[in-house]
């Protein structure tokens, strides 16, 4: 199915939902970072042996050689926490869906989104998403074609874009919401690729102030990702 893009509309519709989201949807966020962290360093503590032998990674020398002889292990577990924050970042959806049926968002809604049946599909796709580009990525990076990889990977995510969104808002099973994303993003490839790529340097602007406003600008991508999306499937009725 052909769609359109109204241009006007679709930012009426983002910054509508961002005056209703962002700031609880930055709270949810800096809770999922200490969540995830904590996950992360007892995954590195794991890996290392012991919390002193973890300390001593602030030595440069130690770290380098660190890296060097675990390189495979720390890949998994970078893997694992990136999974693990997609999964929850996808709670930023069910509050979405929460305000457009009450005037405010709330934190109970994030993770009674991701604790569902619809979480578990959710977290289905983000894991083949992240192994497919992990692969392609390391096994590309080990024949010294790392930027191939990279562009490799950077098309599979933008392919997937709308994967997750159709899982949380449409109840796609597994399956169409792959095949949806795909055909969808197809048709306007270069608009999207556009559109998003300015979505995400806009969010990042965040990392300028010490960090810290990543927080609050990181729910735009989920906001856009969901405005986009039903801006689309509004068509199809």
């Amino acid at each position: 199915m052909s769609y359109e893009i109204d241009q006007l509309k679709l930012s009426e519709q983002i910054i509508s939902l961002a005056k209703k989201v962002s700031v609880t949807a930055g709270l949810y966020i800096f809770l999922t970072f200490i969540i995830v962290s904590f996950i992360y360093m007892v995954g590195l503590i794991s890996l290392i042996g012991s919390p002193d032998e973890f300390i001593k990674l602030s030595n440069q020398t130690i770290a380098e050689e660190f890296i060097a002889t675990n390189a495979t292990e720390i890949m998994i577990v970078n893997m694992v926490a990136s999974i693990i924050l997609h999964y929850f970042f996808g709670g930023i959806y069910g509050m979405i869906k929460k305000v457009n049926v009450q005037p405010y968002a709330d934190l109970g809604s994030a993770f009674t989104t991701i604790f569902s049946k619809q979480g578990l599909k959710a977290l289905n796709v983000i894991i083949l998403i992240q192994i497919v580009t992990t692969a392609i990525s390391y096994f590309l990076e080990l024949a010294c074609f790392g930027l191939v990889g990279l562009g490799i990977s950077l098309l599979i995510q933008l392919l997937t874009y709308f994967a997750v969104p159709s899982i949380y808002i449409s109840n796609f099973n597994i399956r169409k919401s792959v095949n949806f994303s795909i055909q969808t993003v197809n048709q306007k490839p270069g608009f999207l690729f556009a559109f998003i790529a300015f979505t995400y340097l806009l969010s990042f602007i965040g990392i300028l102030f010490f960090g810290i406003g990543i927080v609050l600008t990181l729910p735009l991508n989920y906001i856009v990702a969901y405005s986009l999306y039903t801006h689309i499937t509004a068509q199809q009725v």
